[in-house]
């Protein structure tokens, strides 16, 4: 009787998904980058491919003013970050 692979059919279910997750790293995850300043975004923890902006550039308060409008469930979730420079890609 012939043995099946279960090897075979894991990695034919795996890569599809591995290859959705390494397109999302791109270059394209900074591109509301708009100069120097304090911008609005969600961490890496809560958004796991790479900190997700929601605005900026704003001044510090400016940008704890915005934290603060999105109410108590969203607020703690962002955060204000200053980036004097364009931001990196996160991973390799």
């Amino acid at each position: 009787m012939p043995q099946r692979s279960i090897g075979r059919r894991t990695t034919l279910l795996v890569l599809p998904i591995l290859a959705a997750g390494l397109a999302s790293c791109g270059p394209q995850v900074h591109k509301d980058y708009r100069g120097p300043g304090w911008y609005l975004e969600r961490s890496n923890i809560i958004s796991p491919a790479a900190p997700r902006m929601y605005g900026g550039p704003y001044s510090y308060e400016k940008c704890e003013e915005e934290r603060i409008k999105l109410g108590p469930t969203i607020s703690p979730e962002m955060l204000c970050i200053n980036h004097p420079g364009p931001p990196r890609s996160p991973g390799l």
